[in-house]
Parts: C-alpha cells; structure tokens; sequence
C-alpha cells in the first residue's frame, strides 16, 4: 500500500470516528436536555416540542452509528456480506425516521 493511501486511510478512520463520538454525544446531550431547549423557544405545546428534540436526538444517535458502521467499520474490515449491508440500511432507516419525526413533532409543538 502506498504512504499516502495509509495516511488517507488513517485519517478518513480517525475524522470517522470523531464524527461519530460528536454526533453520540449530540444525541445524548439533546435527549438529556429537552426541556430546556423547549424551555427557551416559547412553544404552545412543550410536550410535543420537548419529544421533537429528543427525537432529533435520536436521530443523531443513529447518524452517529451509520458514519461509524460506514466510514471506521466499513474501511478496517473490508469483507461486505449480507449482514453488513443490512445493519446500514437499518441504521439509516431509523435515522430517516427519526428525522421526519422531529420535523413533524416540532411543526405540531408550535
């Protein structure tokens, strides 16, 4: 393997994971932290408000699993079987959902 394909390599692994770790703890933090978010827009319904934050969250988590699985997991292992391909359509399938949720709680919570 060529210098610069390794350092390419280690580089797309470790901006990989770094991604996936901001995005983890984006999700976290908005899951645990819902309420004041909604706390400081004025929405008419908080309730629905504060679960489109944490759906939002939800969908960082999953983003945070489809950039590892793609980018980090994907690149050391470079066998594709039937099982990978199923784990990242899962993966985004939830984050897709996750998504549109999130736009559809925030727009009911206003």
């Amino acid at each position: 393997m060529h210098q610069q394909e390794v350092r390419l390599k280690a580089a797309s692994l470790v901006g990989g994971a770094a991604v996936s770790l901001a995005l983890m703890v984006l999700g976290l933090w908005a899951w645990q932290h819902a309420a004041e978010v909604v706390g400081d827009g004025g929405a008419a319904r908080p309730y629905v408000a504060k679960w489109a934050v944490r759906s939002a969250g939800i969908a960082a988590a999953a983003a945070a699993q489809a950039v590892l699985l793609i980018a980090v997991v994907g690149r050391v292992y470079r066998r594709h079987g039937a099982l990978d391909d199923v784990l990242r359509l899962l993966t985004l399938l939830v984050f897709a959902v996750a998504l549109v949720s999130a736009v559809a709680l925030g727009l009911a919570g206003r």
